[in-house]
C-alpha cells in the first residue's frame, strides 16, 4: 500500500493527490506583509519629523534676519558717521574759509584811440586754520586779457603784535596805493601816473618778510613790514634802436625766479595820529642786472589826512603820495620820479532819500574827486634828457552801499611820459564781495 505525503491528501474520488496551496499562499502573506508594512513605513517621514524640520527652517530664518537687521543698523551708524564728518569738515571750511570776490567793469575814450570795454575779476580766498596762523590768495583772473596771475597768495605766522612772519606772494609795500588798489575801494578809475610808471603798480614779488603794529601812545600807533624779495629786472631796458619801456612796469619779476645772485630789500614804515594823520615812508634797494653789482634804489613818502570832528571838514579827504628811483648802470632811464594830490568830497543831500537813488539803500553817498599829478623820467632817449608828464582828474562817484560804487571822471594828460597821452572820459562799476 502507498502512503501518501502529509502535505497532500487524496480528491474526492481517491485517486489524485492536491497540494493545499491555499494554505500555504495564506501562511506566507501572514509572514510576509508585516515586514512589508513596517519597512515601507520606517522609510517615510513621520510627522514629529516634520514638524522638528519647519522648527528648524523657521529658527535659520530668523537667524539670517537678525544678522541682516545688524547689519543693516551697523552700515546705517557707519553712513550717519560719514555724513556727520562731511557736515563737520564743511562746517569748518565753512568757518575757516572765505571766499569772495572784486570786480570791475570799465568804459574808456580818448582822443587819440578807439573807445574800448575794460575790466578786471579778482578772486579772494582767506583762512585760518590755527590761531595763529592764516592765508590769503588773491588771483587777478585775467579779464579780458586772459592770463591769470596772483597778485598775493602768503601765509602768515603771527607771533606777537609787533613781529609776526609771512611768507609767499607778497604785495609789496612801497607806498600806500600800492597796498591799497582794490578798484571797488578806489574814488578814481585808473592809478594816477605816479602809480604806474614810477612805482609799477600792482607789484607783486615771491619771498619773506617781517610785519607789525607798535602802540606807541593811546593816540600814536606804528606799523612796519620789511621784505626780502627777488626784485626787479633789467627787462626796462631797450633794445638797439628802440625806446625803453614807459617806467618801470615792465621791470617786475612776473613771479620768476631771480635773474640775479642778489635779493632785493622793500619796506615801509607808517605812523598814525588820533586816527586822522597818517604818514608812511617806503625803502627799495636791490640788483637788477644778471653779473653786475648796479642797483635800483627807490624812496617813497605817502599821507593821508582825514579830519574828524570839524563839521565843515570831516567829509574831506586829502592823500598824497612821493616815489623816486634811480638807477645805477642805465641811462634809458636813469631816474624816475612822481607825485600826485587828491582831494575828495563825500556828501548826500537827504532831499534824495526818497528817490530811486537812496531809497532802501542805509547809507548812500555821492563824491567828488581831484587829482593833480606829475612824473618825470631821466633818460638820454629824449633830446631835452627828460620826459615829463602831468595829470588832472575830475570825477564823480555814486555809492549806494560802499561795496558798490558807479564812477565818472575826465582826465586831462599832458607831455611825453604819462599814463595816457591824450585828454579821455572813463566810467566805471566796481563792486566787492
Amino acid at each position: 500500500m502507498r502512503q501518501h505525503h502529509p502535505w497532500f491528501r487524496l480528491s474526492p474520488d481517491n485517486q489524485t493527490p492536491v497540494y493545499d496551496i491555499t494554505a500555504l499562499i495564506t501562511l506566507l502573506l501572514c509572514l510576509c506583509i508585516p515586514n512589508l508594512l513596517f519597512a515601507q513605513t520606517s522609510g517615510l517621514p513621520s510627522k514629529s519629523d516634520h514638524e522638528d524640520t519647519v522648527e528648524k527652517l523657521k529658527d535659520r530664518l530668523h537667524q539670517i534676519e537678525e544678522q541682516h537687521r545688524k547689519e543693516l543698523a551697523d552700515l546705517k551708524e557707519r553712513l550717519g558717521v560719514v555724513e556727520q564728518r562731511q557736515s563737520s569738515l564743511s562746517d569748518e571750511l565753512a568757518q575757516n574759509i572765505r571766499v569772495g570776490a572784486y570786480g570791475a567793469v570799465a568804459f574808456e575814450t580818448f582822443h587819440d584811440r578807439r573807445a574800448t570795454h575794460d575790466g578786471n575779476f579778482e578772486l579772494l580766498i582767506s583762512g585760518q586754520f590755527h590761531d595763529r596762523i592764516r592765508v590769503y590768495t588773491e588771483i587777478d583772473l585775467g579779464l579780458p586779457h586772459g592770463t591769470a596771475d596772483a597778485e598775493q597768495a602768503y601765509v602768515d605766522l603771527l607771533l606777537t603784535q609787533a613781529f609776526n612772519v609771512r611768507a609767499g606772494v607778497l604785495l609789496i609795500p612801497f607806498g600806500k596805493f600800492n597796498l591799497d588798489h582794490f578798484d571797488p575801494r578806489r574814488d578814481l578809475i585808473r592809478p594816477p601816473s605816479v602809480a604806474r610808471l614810477v612805482t609799477p603798480t600792482t607789484w607783486s614779488d615771491l619771498g619773506f618778510s617781517a610785519f607789525g603794529f607798535v602802540p606807541i601812545s593811546e593816540n600814536v600807533k606804528a606799523t612796519y613790514e620789511i621784505q626780502v624779495i627777488n626784485g626787479l629786472t633789467d627787462k626796462f631796458l631797450a633794445a638797439p634802436g628802440y625806446l625803453p619801456d614807459p617806467g618801470l612796469q615792465s621791470a617786475r619779476s612776473g613771479l620768476r625766479t631771480d635773474n640775479n645772485g642778489d635779493k632785493a630789500v622793500v619796506g615801509r614804515g607808517t605812523l598814525k595820529f588820533f586816527d586822522q594823520y597818517e604818514m608812511g615812508f617806503s625803502g627799495y634797494r636791490g640788483e637788477y642786472k644778471p653779473g653786475s653789482n648796479d642797483l635800483i634804489t627807490g624812496i617813497g613818502f605817502d599821507a593821508e589826512f582825514k579830519p574828524r570832528n570839524v563839521r565843515i571838514w570831516e567829509n574831506f579827504q586829502l592823500r598824497s603820495e612821493f616815489a623816486r628811483f634811480d638807477l645805477q648802470g642805465s641811462t634809458t632811464p636813469s631816474s624816475l620820479w612822481g607825485y600826485y594830490l587828491q582831494l575828495t568830497y563825500r556828501f548826500w543831500p537827504s532831499a534824495l532819500n526818497s528817490t530811486i537813488l537812496g531809497r532802501h539803500f542805509n547809507n548812500p553817498t555821492f563824491a567828488l574827486v581831484g587829482l593833480y599829478g606829475r612824473t618825470k623820467m631821466n633818460t638820454t632817449a629824449s633830446p631835452t634828457g627828460s620826459l615829463t608828464g602831468e595829470q588832472i582828474i575830475v570825477g564823480f562817484n555814486y555809492r549806494p552801499v560802499e561795496d558798490y560804487v558807479f564812477k565818472m571822471e575826465y582826465q586831462f594828460n599832458n607831455g611825453q611820459f604819462n599814463q595816457f597821452p591824450s585828454d579821455g572820459f572813463l566810467t566805471s562799476i566796481a563792486w566787492i564781495f
